[in-house]
């Protein structure tokens, strides 16, 4: 991969959060990114139930080798690396006072999905950046996990298989959370050059990331078995 193509997603506001601090850190990320040489397309999403299922029209314009898609969690102190997105979705108001059409994302689709990037080794390289994160199981049961469903079942039906990964950011400390703009930004960096390191390497299972990254991957293997 000479140059990748990275999409990158925040959400718009939604009801009980005005503003979203993942939308400005996909917009920041798109605009400050040294020593990156590819591609990037920085997108807010509203956050409704029908704009996040029509999503995958967006990938087949775009054909990204990396989509990254940032959602807050108000009860997030961390960065949360999600591993999977599960086929259910709670009957909850959007942006627009919709519902989604029923408890299960796709009725005929799979229980879950799971994202090919090691996500436990993430989680270990932003701790060796001290940076804060932990990896779930789980991206709830709203608009994040909804995205996040719909986005690895478009990558799995793709000849080449693009890299998919959903990060929960916590609130920032000027509106009572525990991180603040730079901290967020600097793990968001990290993120995107583990992952763009990642999806470049001729052989996923031996990415270059490092001794330190290789024994945390390991490590949080081991511990979530």
């Amino acid at each position: 991969m000479s140059r990748p193509r990275v999409l990158l997603t925040g959400f718009g506001p939604f009801p009980g959060v005005p503003n979203n601090p993942s939308a400005w850190l996909a917009e920041r990320l798109a605009e400050r990114r040294p020593d990156f040489d590819g591609e990037i397309d920085a997108r807010i999403l509203p956050t409704e139930w029908e704009s996040a299922a029509l999503m995958p029209r967006l990938y087949e314009t775009l054909q990204p080798h990396v989509m990254i898609h940032f959602g807050v969690s108000e009860r997030a102190r961390t960065f949360r690396i999600e591993r999977s997105a599960h086929n259910r979705a709670a009957l909850r108001q959007d942006a627009k006072g919709a519902l989604p059409l029923g408890p299960a994302i796709r009725p005929d689709g799979p229980d879950r999905f799971d994202t090919r990037l090691p996500a436990a080794a993430l989680a270990a390289h932003l701790k060796t950046c001290g940076l804060p994160a932990v990896t779930s199981r789980s991206a709830g049961l709203y608009l994040c996990n909804f995205l996040y469903y719909h986005s690895l079942d478009w990558a799995r039906g793709q000849a080449e298989p693009p890299l998919v990964l959903f990060v929960h950011i916590p609130p920032l400390s000027a509106r009572g959370g525990p991180v603040s703009e730079a901290t967020l930004l600097q793990g968001a960096r990290e993120i995107l050059r583990f992952v763009t390191t990642f999806a470049s390497a001729q052989d996923p299972a031996k990415a270059t990331i490092g001794p330190a990254l290789a024994r945390g991957e390991a490590m949080m293997n081991a511990k979530d078995a």
